[in-house]
Order: C-alpha cells, then sequence, then structure tokens
C-alpha cells in the first residue's frame, strides 16, 4: 500500500502547463530537463512518487527533489540545477585560449619531429612556454 503525501498538490495555470508539456516532448532540450519535467507532469497528473520513480526508471529522491524545487521556486526556476559549490578554476580564461590555439597547431610546426601532440609533449611543451602559470607552487 503507497504512503499519502503530505506534500501539497502541485498547480498550474495553462500557459504553466503548456510550458511543462512542451518541455517533456522536445528534442532540443537536454535529456535531464525533458526527464524534469516529465517528473513534475506526472506529479501534477496525480500519480505518487514512487510510480514516478517506477515509471521513469529514477530515483525515488530525484523525484522528492524535483517536486519540492518546483513547489518551493515555481515552475521556471524550480527546474534548473542549481550550481553546486566545486573547486574555482586554476586556469585563466586567456591561458585557456593559449592551450586550445597551441593544441589545434601541429608540432612539426614549432620545431617537434612529431606529427601530433601526445599528452606529454604538449604539457612539456605549455610548461617551458608558460612557466609563471603552470608552476607547481
Amino acid at each position: 500500500m503507497s504512503r499519502i503525501s503530505r506534500r501539497p498538490k502541485l498547480s498550474f495555470n495553462q500557459k504553466d502547463l503548456d510550458y511543462i508539456l512542451k518541455l517533456s516532448r522536445s528534442r532540443n532540450q537536454s535529456a535531464s530537463i525533458v526527464e524534469i519535467s516529465k517528473i513534475i507532469l506526472l506529479s501534477y497528473q496525480g500519480k505518487n512518487d514512487i510510480e514516478i520513480s517506477r515509471e521513469l526508471k529514477v530515483d525515488y529522491k530525484t523525484v522528492r527533489k524535483w517536486i519540492k524545487g518546483v513547489l518551493d521556486l515555481g515552475i521556471k526556476d524550480g527546474l534548473i540545477n542549481k550550481s553546486r559549490s566545486g573547486r574555482l578554476q586554476d586556469i585563466s580564461a586567456e591561458s585557456r585560449t593559449f592551450v586550445i590555439s597551441l593544441a589545434c597547431m601541429k608540432p612539426k610546426n614549432l620545431g617537434y619531429p612529431h606529427e601530433i601532440w601526445t599528452q606529454r609533449l604538449l604539457a612539456k611543451h605549455i610548461r617551458m612556454s608558460m612557466p609563471v602559470y603552470f608552476s607547481p607552487f
């Protein structure tokens, strides 16, 4: 026997409902957004969290998380995956651009006997070219 939820039911105006339907059928959105919108839509249609998790083959906690998010933040903000804390980038945008442009070049054009870059050769060349940015300290 399934447990009765104490959470309030989802309710949307027609514009929001059309938006969720469009997202749930989209082929242009990311798979996660489509899945989240299906979770919200099934909950709106009256299915409980366990039925939704079985039907969509997602974890029950995931279903609860997204429904709670939409209830707390609304449909537009609730569908967005919040950014998580993480390590700050160690490399500047200029350095990143340099590395990418270097990786697109052939090592032969820079005096190496190799046709293509190996990871070690590219790293060695970068360390020699930019010792300030890539120091171990």
